[in-house]
């Protein structure tokens, strides 16, 4: 079973509820880096377009920049970003029917999509990135 399930029907017609809030964040940094900077090293001056380093209970945590509608990359007709390309947390929500019957967002997230496991994998990375620092 994959880690980021998908109900892309039920996903599409709730409109983007979970993205008009805070966004999700990439919870994988080496996931991020291949995706964005093809397995090289994050350059945190070189983020893409619409990407930020958002403070996570004190740990740097790449994500959709939020603007005043919502996430960055929310556009009319949902995410304009490929689904390869979203954040871990995005892919991770699981959402129920409640939520296009009532009009809020009713998402599960299983715990390793979470944000205590994203702060934890950024704080390791972080950590080796430093560490490799040192080493030269």
């Amino acid at each position: 079973m994959s880690l980021y399930p998908s109900d892309t029907q039920t996903c599409s017609q709730c409109g983007g509820l979970c993205c008009q809030g805070h966004s999700g964040v990439w919870v994988d940094p080496q996931r991020f880096e291949r995706l964005f900077f093809a397995g090289q090293k994050l350059q945190q001056g070189a983020l893409p377009e619409g990407v930020v380093l958002r403070d996570l209970g004190g740990i740097q945590v790449a994500a959709p920049q939020t603007l005043e509608h919502g996430c960055f990359f929310l556009g009319p007709d949902g995410c304009r970003l490929d689904a390869e390309l979203r954040p871990g947390q995005c892919l991770a929500l699981t959402p129920s029917i409640d939520t296009l019957l009532e009009g809020e967002m009713r998402c599960t997230m299983p715990p390793e999509c979470g944000s205590h496991t994203a702060r934890l994998n950024w704080r390791h990375y972080w950590q080796q990135q430093t560490l490799g620092k040192e080493q030269y």
